[in-house]
């Protein structure tokens, strides 16, 4: 019985109603499928028989909800050291609660000291941005040495050789960053000063929690990995660390508390839940196997937005991602978490970007302080969706690792290029779904807006070495792409390119498609004139030869197409449209659309149709190319 004393309904019950709706079709038609294989079912009636304990966050996250934290490159702020510490002041003055920094290239202590002069390094966590230079991992060690205090809980020296070798396609080497890591535990006091100052007095680097190496997923995850691909491929690089540390001197469960990681949250929000929890499973079945014990076998999470997700256009729907990600990334239990800026792929819409990083900051006090997010260790335990996903992808993240650890390690595998050869196809199997708009993305490929300024030209941060690392890709690029062609064209020629919408019969009739190829076209940065409704062949030529165009696309029912398709083609054609496309659905018949394209249709379009490609055929018809 409910509560309000009706009985409870059952699955019998659920079923006989998704029947009902579903009208004769197969209740298989629910399902889908991750890019790993894993089936989304609709309804899970039962879980795994034995939930991980260890997927649920630290139970200590609790007491102050995660960390807030906010990122700083000197090329975002201008280049200028005083305005990247007024920036680095004025976010842990608006609510971050720590800080991610890209040191410049050559910084020392005194630079990094005047950089953080205005912040507490006892109590508030700091983090370097991934990377492979000890010298600046070592200026950060100094600088604390030098103020006496040692790092605080939650910092991250964020050296990863590994990751920085497959980012950029320069070989680095893990054990020279073991081998400093191993010294500084092994240091005077448990801190060491490494001759550069005072010693630190009191504490130790192991029970601070400050990581000093830090695996970088996103790296894999914004170059077209699976979610188990990033998965096993982190763990992998995980593994090489714990080895390198064991191997200069320090046992498991030291070495493992000087790791952590730094994960991908995409809009995905329940497929993000479950990846971050399976990666804890995955991690602690690495260090307990290797003989640790489960407290330093927990993993330490970094989640941050994934900068793949964003757009260039209308960066305002990223609020709406960036949100949906951190929302997924406080369930699932990271540690901290960062919000990449709404205008991060766009540049700033405002002059110091201020507004980006404030909104970024505030997405987390939502949920922390309105939502109560954090209270909860692990929110999503127990749900058998969320339960059943987690254990599916860890493993499948565990087959990669299998496998990253039978060809010889995830280093051999960034060696033979096997790794980027991954996950370029695995890249390109995602981009067919965005270029056939089955992954919609809103704003770029679905609702784009038309008259929207074009985007300023953004300076890309990421160092791509020499171009034998990973791209780094984001899935409205196809889009965008035509977008930017468009703009350039109505540049060029002071007017937007333009197709001719032949709406075949009354508004109630043609509106569905009309609104459909409009919403295709604009994605292309097309104009659609026209689409007011004809009612005849002659109408529709006439209307077209007086607008001066020279493509039209037909819309309609299936019905109207017979009545008039054929006819309306073939007076187009007269009239002197070059090219004719016609608006469609998937299992319109394919006698009608022959029909249609003997009278002079050129190409159909409907659900499924490589939208990108047709845009770009569309560009060279118009001139834009």
């Amino acid at each position: 019985m409910t509560a309000e004393g009706w009985p409870a309904a059952g699955v019998d019950e659920w079923m006989a109603l998704v029947q009902q709706s579903l009208r004769g079709r197969d209740i298989a038609e629910l399902s889908s499928m991750t890019r790993d294989g894993v089936e989304i079912r609709p309804l899970y009636t039962a879980g795994p028989d034995r939930p991980p304990a260890v997927a649920a966050a630290d139970p200590r996250r609790s007491e102050k909800g995660w960390d807030v934290r906010q990122p700083h490159r000197l090329a975002a702020a201008g280049g200028a050291l005083e305005d990247l510490r007024r920036r680095i002041e004025e976010d842990l003055a608006g609510g971050a609660t720590s800080a991610e920094v890209e040191l410049p290239s050559g910084v020392d202590v005194d630079g990094l000291d005047r950089l953080l002069g205005g912040v507490d390094m006892a109590r508030t966590p700091l983090a370097l941005a991934p990377h492979a230079d000890l010298d600046a991992a070592g200026a950060l060690w100094a600088l604390a040495a030098r103020r006496g205090a040692g790092p605080a809980p939650g910092s991250s020296f964020g050296v990863d050789p590994v990751g920085e070798w497959a980012r950029s396609g320069r070989r680095k080497d893990c054990a020279p960053a073991a081998a400093w890591a191993a010294s500084l535990v092994a240091g005077p006091g448990g801190w060491g000063s490494q001759g550069s100052g005072p010693e630190v007095s009191g504490g130790s680097l192991l029970a601070s929690g400050a990581r000093v190496l830090m695996v970088d997923t996103t790296r894999y995850s914004d170059a077209g990995a699976t979610e188990a691909q990033a998965l096993g491929w982190a763990t992998a690089t995980g593994v090489a660390y714990l080895r390198a540390l064991v191997e200069a001197g320090l046992d498991v469960d030291a070495a493992a508390g000087l790791i952590g990681f730094r994960m991908a949250a995409t809009a995905d929000q329940f497929l993000t839940i479950a990846a971050l929890r399976a990666a804890r499973v995955m991690w602690t079945r690495v260090v307990t196997a290797s003989g640790g014990s489960v407290e330093p076998a927990r993993q330490y999470q970094h989640a941050v937005t994934a900068a793949h997700t964003y757009s260039r256009r209308d960066p305002w729907v990223n609020l709406l991602r960036g949100a949906t990600a951190a929302l997924a990334a406080g369930v699932a239990g990271a540690d901290s978490v960062t919000v990449l800026p709404f205008d991060h792929a766009s540049g700033a819409v405002d002059a110091d970007g201020a507004l980006g990083r404030r909104l970024a900051r505030n997405t987390q006090a939502l949920l922390l302080e309105e939502s109560h997010l954090a209270r909860a260790s692990d929110p999503a335990g127990g749900s058998f969706y969320v339960e059943s996903l987690t254990e599916e992808l860890a493993s499948a993240g565990w087959r990669v690792l299998q496998d990253v650890e039978a060809s010889g390690g995830i280093e051999a595998a960034i060696d033979s290029g096997a790794l980027a050869a991954a996950m370029e196809e695995s890249w390109q199997s995602r981009l067919g779904a965005l270029r056939t708009r089955r992954e919609p993305l809103t704003g770029v490929s679905e609702f784009p807006l038309l008259d929207e300024p074009t985007p300023a030209s953004v300076v890309d941060l990421d160092d791509a070495g020499d171009g034998t690392g990973l791209p780094v890709g984001r899935l409205a690029e196809p889009f965008e792409d035509l977008r930017d062609a468009a703009d350039r064209h109505r540049a060029a020629a002071g007017e937007r390119p333009a197709v001719w919408i032949a709406a075949l019969g009354s508004a109630a009739a043609h509106s569905t498609r009309t609104a459909w190829a409009q919403n295709l076209l604009a994605a292309g940065g097309i104009e659609a004139q026209g689409a007011t409704g004809v009612e005849s062949p002659v109408a529709a030529a006439a209307d077209f030869a007086a607008s001066g165009l020279a493509v039209a696309v037909i819309t309609g029912t299936d019905d109207m197409y017979r009545l008039r398709g054929p006819a309306t083609a073939s007076a187009l054609a007269e009239a002197g449209a070059a090219f004719v496309a016609l608006a469609c659905d998937p299992d319109t018949s394919a006698d009608l659309v022959e029909a249609l394209q003997s009278a002079g249709v050129d190409e159909s379009w409907h659900d499924g149709t490589d939208a990108a490609a047709a845009l770009e055929r569309l560009h060279r018809t118009l001139g834009v190319r």
